[in-house]
């Protein structure tokens, strides 16, 4: 009776060691973690980068309207000043 209690015992913690990750298996899990990341991170920059194109785009589209729109502001202001000045 003993002696079965012992071996049942020493098996439920062969089974549990087993179970138990090692370093090896620790290492080769941290390795792909990481090539997952860097792979992630590659797509983070890329996406960061041509968020940064189109913001630039829209920046000098921006700038663009606002200086014709005060362009054709500043010659109607003129073309009436004229027109007021000669009468």
């Amino acid at each position: 009776m003993l002696l079965s209690l012992f071996i049942l015992v020493l098996q439920i913690l062969l089974i549990k060691m087993s179970n138990r990750k090692t370093a090896s298996d620790v290492h080769s899990d941290l390795r792909a973690h990481e090539a997952k990341c860097e792979e992630r991170w590659k797509t983070i920059f890329s996406e960061t980068a041509d968020i940064k194109k189109e913001m630039s785009d829209l920046n000098g589209t921006l700038k663009m309207a606002m200086f014709g729109t005060f362009g054709f502001m500043s010659t109607l202001l003129i073309a009436f000043l004229t027109g007021v000045v000669a009468i």
